[in-house]
């Protein structure tokens, strides 16, 4: 796991109902107790903890180290400035009881007394880049202390020009670092295998400097005289999310997505129907975007077929949804990387045949998500599912919202994030439908949840 995936992983464990006060019990007592199983007891123990979680664990591990050994806690920076509401918790359980503390406003006077066993519990794994001060000198004079050094979670610094010289490092729930020890926190494993509004929160957010279209620039390949509500469903999740949405369509049903709202820009193609001769204009199209989703509402002409599979090939990443998916049975070799695929049951057989959904994922170096009671999002190495959604989401335009959000999401992250976060979220705002109005909704309600539904996902 990276960063970015362990924060996930502790947001969706509070999700799904683990409190995070007593996680952070258990990751405390777990460090005291391998230290204690490594160094014994009646040890001058100094336990330097950061504003953070992983200062918190560093909270609960010196009131059990306190049992047997000399403990101080020096924590780097006003009490008031302690970033969670559990650090903050363990620190005033920690005030009251008999351990000594310390609070160190200027590393560069700091005197750090004699200890046997230094404990590292300043900044764990959601820190990147070169250490600034205070911590960096604390972190020099740290290392120039004889004492065994412990690091909780990973050594504070790790991968930079400055890092503590842990000898022992105890690792919560997996191991981050080459060596370390890895402690059960009490989360089974199982959990990182579930979509959570982790998958959500920890996406790239917009920067307070970016311009138009730096936030995502989307081309759809959609819409038909007879299907022009797909592409605008597609468009309309894709607009929650990205700055630019780009429909082509048939010239047919472009005076429909024109009208459906001012927030597309539409590119009327050549024919009544998507044609090869339109292939050309949409590779310069796509020049401009950072990922285009080809299917929903194309039909199924044999023309707009055989355009969709050359499609297939542009090098640029890409959704394939709906009757894109029709065109892809028998020509999967010609997909570029990288590329979702969202098929339910139906169209992945169609597509695929008897063949796992794991299986397909890895042999064709392609992401799959699996509509269903259950979705499956696999990469055929890595797979996670989703059980957002209900019944109700049978209506028609929902696969398009889906499809869409993906494509929001992945223009400018990860595609397999994107695409946990998309069933997410449309599954969460379908779920949002069914408490207001039970199975009696359409899929324009479901667009009208989504609003909300990313608002408190970023906020959880």
């Amino acid at each position: 796991m990276n960063e970015v995936e362990t924060s996930i992983l502790d947001c969706n464990s509070r999700y799904f109902g683990f409190d995070t006060l007593q996680l952070m019990e258990n990751a405390g007592r777990s460090v005291a107790q391998e230290i204690e199983n490594r160094y014994s007891h009646d040890n001058k123990i100094g336990i330097f903890c950061g504003r953070g979680n992983n200062g918190g664990d560093g909270f609960v591990a010196a009131r059990f180290l306190a049992e047997h050994n000399d403990v101080t806690v020096y924590l780097v920076g006003s009490p008031r400035d302690i970033y969670t509401e559990e650090a903050r918790k363990n620190y005033s359980i920690l005030k009251n009881t008999s351990v000594k503390s310390q609070i160190i406003l200027d590393t560069k006077t700091i005197q750090i007394a004699k200890h046997d066993i230094i404990v590292d519990a300043l900044l764990g794994t959601g820190i990147q880049g070169e250490l600034r001060e205070p911590y960096r000198t604390l972190v020099e004079k740290m290392n120039a202390c004889p004492a065994a050094k412990v690091s909780v979670d990973i050594p504070t610094g790790y991968n930079t020009s400055v890092q503590i010289a842990a000898d022992l490092v105890i690792s919560m729930h997996y191991e981050k670092v080459p060596s370390c020890v890895v402690a059960t926190i009490g989360v089974p494993t199982q959990i990182e295998s579930l979509v959570g509004p982790g998958d959500v929160r920890f996406l790239k957010r917009r920067k307070n400097d970016s311009h138009k279209g730096d936030n995502g620039r989307v081309l759809i390949v959609g819409g038909s005289e007879l299907y022009h509500g797909a592409p605008v469903y597609s468009g309309t999740a894709a607009s929650k999310i990205s700055d630019l949405v780009f429909i082509a369509c048939p010239r047919s049903a472009a005076p429909v997505i024109k009208g459906a709202t001012p927030d597309f820009i539409v590119h009327p193609l050549s024919s009544e129907y998507l044609v090869p001769e339109d292939v050309s204009t949409l590779e310069d199209l796509a020049e401009s975007c950072d990922i285009v989703l080809i299917g929903p509402g194309l039909g199924i002409h044999p023309k707009t077929q055989k355009a969709c599979q050359s499609l297939f090939a542009l090098d640029i990443p890409k959704v394939i949804d709906a009757d894109g998916l029709k065109a892809l049975k028998g020509m999967v070799d010609v997909l570029a990387p990288p590329a979702v695929l969202t098929p339910h049951h139906g169209e992945f057989a169609h597509v695929f045949g008897t063949q796992s959904v794991q299986d397909a994922a890895r042999e064709h170096a392609c992401i799959i998500v699996q509509k269903g009671v259950t979705d499956v999002i696999t990469t055929g190495t890595r797979t996670k599912y989703n059980h957002t959604g209900n019944a109700g989401m049978t209506t028609g335009g929902t696969g398009d919202i889906l499809a869409g959000l993906i494509t929001g999401f992945g223009a400018v992250n990860d595609l397999f994030q994107a695409s946990c976060a998309a069933a997410f979220v449309s599954g969460m705002a379908g779920d949002r439908c069914y408490q207001k109005m039970g199975f009696h909704y359409s899929a324009s309600d479901v667009l009208d949840q989504l609003q909300p539904t990313l608002q408190w996902c970023e906020t959880f």
